[in-house]
């Protein structure tokens, strides 16, 4: 019976483990087709492609705007230069929350409405509404989209 035990105990450990590793979640960039389609036919906002007005700076810039929040997908050449465009612009920004993991960072302002900020990889996302009772709608776009 002790021997039964050790073994549903130790197979329970393994389980766990394994689920807990399975349970990381995939940190990747989301491409701008997927970005151009989720905003518009899942989230009902409209969509324009940027990237000619840009040419030379960005790789690519799409906004995407609803009911006063506006979105805006930055691809940049490297993750190096993605890296940069965040730290140069809101690392030491008063009233801005930075977090930098690992795989992305992740910059937050609730003052006068809410904005969030994510860079992974070499795309930058911005969703940003200066409605307060907005700010559900733009958390919930970040969640469809995987962020």
């Amino acid at each position: 019976m002790k021997r039964m035990k050790r073994i549903l105990c130790t197979l329970l450990i393994v389980v766990s483990v394994l689920l807990l590793c399975a349970c990381k979640k995939d940190y990747s960039a989301i491409t701008y087709k997927r970005f151009s389609a989720k905003m518009s036919d899942d989230l009902s906002y409209s969509v324009t492609d940027k990237s000619l007005s840009y040419e030379g700076i960005y790789e690519r810039y799409i906004s995407a705007s609803k009911e006063g929040s506006i979105f805006l997908f930055i691809e940049f050449e490297d993750k190096d230069s993605a890296e940069k465009y965040m730290k140069d612009n809101y690392k030491d920004q008063k009233g801005y929350s930075y977090k930098e993991e690992k795989d992305y960072i992740v910059v937050t302002n609730s003052k006068n409405g809410y904005v969030k900020i994510v860079q992974m990889d070499n795309v930058v996302i911005s969703g940003s509404t200066e409605i307060a009772s907005n700010k559900s709608d733009v958390k919930k776009a970040f969640k469809e989209l995987g962020y």
